[in-house]
């Protein structure tokens, strides 16, 4: 990696730690949350824990995974909107946030069996080998504008989990070229309320320009052999082509 691309990403990093930590301080739940989610404490938490039975829960029954008793590692905390839920099924919960100000609201909670840390952002530094059972991350990567910062996610991924641990992980999953700052992507729509009236496979084209709140697309089959690649068996690829995917499976 030469010294200009090595700047570059420092710089990212610097950049979505600053970005985060000035959202956390003007409004945490506004930024975290759905449009359509009240900026209440009460529905802000709600909306977590509908999210974790949506996106959890079935996962790991379809993986067979006993979680009581076992750890379970968050990419993306924030104040704990998925972490109030998730850490009364695990015998641990970890969660991780590039943001500092985030970390410290979501202690704050009080949550038990939890554990809140700052990261860089590109990785899990302090976690040690081998020591996780379940990682998880949603609405995150979608926001990282650095693709190494995400693929070195997945490295992280690998060397957490203990062999037969389980991970599933939500990006944008559409076809890009980036162009500079300037990203197309090209897709199937997810707007809810096309999805409401059948029309799935809606195709879209837009621009976005990366920073940290758009962030990098990565295409399915890019996510899997990257998986594949690290020692991660990929046994689930849900939402190809749309913002909504889900790369899930195994570490062999």
């Amino acid at each position: 990696m030469s010294p200009t691309v090595q700047d570059t990403r420092k710089d990212w990093l610097r950049a979505i730690r600053n970005d985060w930590d000035a959202r956390a301080r003007e409004d945490a739940r506004a930024y975290i949350n759905w449009p359509d989610v009240p900026n209440e404490e009460g529905a802000f938490f709600e909306s977590g824990q509908f999210d974790y039975r949506r996106y959890v829960t079935p996962f790991l029954g379809k993986m067979k995974f006993d979680s009581p008793g076992k750890t379970a590692l968050e990419i993306g905390c924030g104040i704990g909107r998925i972490a109030r839920w998730m850490s009364q099924d695990f015998g641990q919960y970890i969660g991780v946030d590039v943001s500092p100000e985030m970390v410290e609201r979501a202690r704050a909670y009080g949550f038990p069996q939890t554990r809140f840390e700052a990261v860089s952002g590109g990785d899990l530094a302090g976690i040690e080998d081998r020591s996780v059972d379940f990682v998880f991350s949603f609405a995150v990567f979608q926001h990282v504008p650095d693709e190494d910062a995400i693929f070195n996610y997945f490295a992280e991924t690998a060397r957490v989990l203990r062999p037969g641990g389980i991970f599933r992980l939500h990006m944008k999953g559409l076809r890009a070229w980036a162009l500079g700052r300037l990203q197309i992507e090209a897709g199937f729509s997810n707007n809810r309320r096309l999805v409401k009236a059948g029309f799935t496979k809606t195709p879209m084209v837009r621009v976005r320009y990366l920073d940290t709140w758009q962030g990098r697309s990565i295409p399915p089959g890019v996510a899997v052999a990257k998986c594949r690649s690290l020692g991660l068996e990929v046994l689930e690829v849900e939402g190809e082509w749309t913002t909504m995917m889900w790369v899930g499976g195994r570490k062999k």
